[in-house]
């Protein structure tokens, strides 16, 4: 009996310490960014095209985020580099902290198409969040800039 509850500590030791990694990875706001990178690709969650403050938004609903993070759609690359959630509760918490380094944030609908910031900052699985995270975007500065060239060396 002695052996089974040293083997059982043992084990919950070993999941605690897992989770507190897992929680650490992505406490750092880098780690997140990664995490971001992944989401907003094709291979993230479905999301929707709406109108918020006059500009074209996506967004998505926090019950699908959190179920997406926990249980990735069949046939979905999960990153190499990020680990995986194992419970609901990891994937909250994650979600939370993209709420607060404004990553994400709430939304009302107003209508269908149409949504409005909240007043409520915190995550809530029943609310909506559009993205404000738009990633790197060193290659679009680029683009624009040879468009910008050729058309002057076509003017000029």
């Amino acid at each position: 009996m002695a052996g089974s509850n040293g083997t059982t500590a043992k084990q919950a030791a070993t999941t605690e310490k897992k989770e507190t990694e897992e929680l650490s990875f992505y406490e750092e706001v880098e780690n997140l960014k990664k995490l971001c990178d992944f989401l907003r690709s094709n291979e993230g969650p479905p999301v929707r095209e709406a109108v918020e403050m006059e500009k074209r938004v996506h967004y998505l609903k926090g019950e699908k985020l959190v179920n997406f993070l926990v249980e990735p759609k069949k046939g979905t690359k999960w990153p190499k580099d990020l680990p995986k959630f194992a419970t609901r509760h990891e994937a909250i918490a994650v979600c939370k902290d993209l709420c607060r380094y404004q990553f994400i944030h709430r939304s009302e609908k107003r209508g269908k198409g149409d949504l409005v910031v909240s007043r409520v900052r915190d995550f809530d699985e029943t609310g909506y969040f559009t993205w404000i995270y738009e990633g790197n975007k060193t290659f679009s500065h680029m683009m624009t800039t040879a468009l910008i060239v050729g058309f002057l060396c076509c003017t000029c």
